[in-house]
């Protein structure tokens, strides 16, 4: 058999930059309006470019004299972007605690400054590579090695041919998937990062039978995008977090119009049964 050769890859394509995840710039003061959605930040008003005076603010809520506009001073709408910017990276702690913690801030700052570039990193392919291996997180492993295992032993074919992939693609369909949605997800930064990944594929990179056994090593390639659709922020529970209001309003709104980009994750996986 030639290799690489794919053993598995998602409905889901990869580059596809026309859902609505990767929008921006699309919708209008009015628009926000009939989302729902117009308390974006507790720094600035953003649909004035107003910067709170956070003294006056707080004075005005302490002694209750009922709703009132907050009072500031009007700034750029580039300085309101920054500064909700800062509010965003400080919020998103809320989410990422430990080890990959810092992997939300790194795509917040590339939000902002990578004009819709494709952003990979180290310690994301790490995390990618863990829940692969994790027990009870991903059984795609488990059953890659026990349909090869099946075809060398119980099949008595020493070869890996176009039909055993056809079969085994079939298989894969009915597998978990590796994501980030395990319940630590939710608070080491993973879920707030990527959480669920829109496009994989897998390969087998390398393949090497021996008199009593085999090992192989296998390609995960991953996709996701960094940006928010409007089903996203419909979502009440999301909705209620400042930090996606805000992540929403500098993606989608026309006068700020931030680029969402592709997260893209790669891990290699060595594999191995007996025959």
């Amino acid at each position: 058999m030639s290799l690489p050769r794919e053993i598995f890859s998602t409905l889901h394509r990869f580059e596809d930059y026309h859902i609505d995840d990767m929008k921006y710039g699309d919708l209008n003061d009015w628009d926000f309006q009939q989302l729902g959605l117009q308390d974006i930040s507790a720094r600035v008003d953003p649909f004035r470019c107003l910067q709170f005076d956070m003294e006056a603010t707080f004075n005005i809520h302490a002694l209750s004299f009922g709703h009132q506009q907050p009072q500031g001073r009007l700034i750029s709408r580039q300085h309101c972007a920054d500064i909700m910017f800062d509010e965003m990276k400080e919020l998103s702690a809320q989410f990422a605690k430990g080890l990959y913690s810092p992997i939300i801030g790194e795509l917040i700052d590339h939000f902002h400054y990578g004009n819709g570039l494709p952003w990979s990193g180290g310690l994301l392919n790490c995390a990618y590579e863990e829940v692969i291996r994790g027990v009870g997180t991903n059984d795609m492993l488990m059953k890659i090695r026990d349909e090869v295992n099946k075809q060398l032993h119980t099949k008595r074919d020493a070869r890996l041919d176009d039909f055993f992939f056809v079969k085994l693609n079939s298989e894969m369909k009915n597998s978990k998937l590796p994501k980030f949605n395990r319940y630590i997800d939710r608070v080491n930064g993973l879920g707030v990062s990527v959480h669920d990944i829109y496009a994989q594929q897998i390969k087998l990179v390398r393949f090497q039978r021996y008199a009593m056994s085999w090992e192989g090593l296998l390609s995960f390639k991953g996709q996701d995008h960094f940006g928010l659709g409007r089903e996203d922020i419909a979502n009440e529970f999301y909705k209620n977090f400042r930090f996606f209001r805000i992540w929403f309003f500098l993606q989608r709104h026309r006068d700020y119009a931030y680029k969402p980009f592709m997260t893209n994750l790669t891990a290699h996986v060595h594999i191995q049964g007996s025959v």
